[in-house]
């Protein structure tokens, strides 16, 4: 399967709310980088391995309700695959409703993500999270 092929299933799967299903391709030691800084978000920083991101996931999905989730451009590099992310979003503890966008790096090796890398609107994280 090629890389382009494996994002946008996970993707699909992400969605459809489906976070384990959605790691199904992720290397064990895959590593996910979130830019920003940790002062603005609780979730910042880097997770090391596939458990480490699951649980990343899993808590983002506690605190927000996604409403959306929509790859509006994916870019096929080979083993590298960009994309363009909106996520349309509810802060479950305010009720608070906002389109968080996000572009994410990819990066696959023999089938499996070893890498993600995401960057996203740091003012609007900070007023929400």
């Amino acid at each position: 399967m090629r890389a382009v092929d494996i994002v946008s299933n996970l993707y699909q799967a992400y969605a459809e709310r489906d976070i384990e299903g959605a790691l199904a391709h992720c290397a064990e030691d895959v590593v996910f980088r979130w830019i920003a800084d940790p002062r603005q978000s609780r979730h910042a920083g880097t997770a090391h391995g596939k458990q480490e991101f699951l649980s990343r996931l899993l808590a983002l999905d506690d605190d927000f309700e996604y409403r959306h989730f929509v790859p509006v451009e994916i870019v096929d590099g080979g083993d590298k695959v960009a994309a363009q992310v909106e996520i349309h979003m509810t802060r479950r503890a305010t009720g608070e409703e906002f389109i968080m966008r996000t572009a994410d790096f990819w990066t696959v090796r023999d089938g499996e993500i070893v890498e993600m890398v995401e960057y996203y609107d740091t003012a609007l994280a900070a007023s929400v999270f």
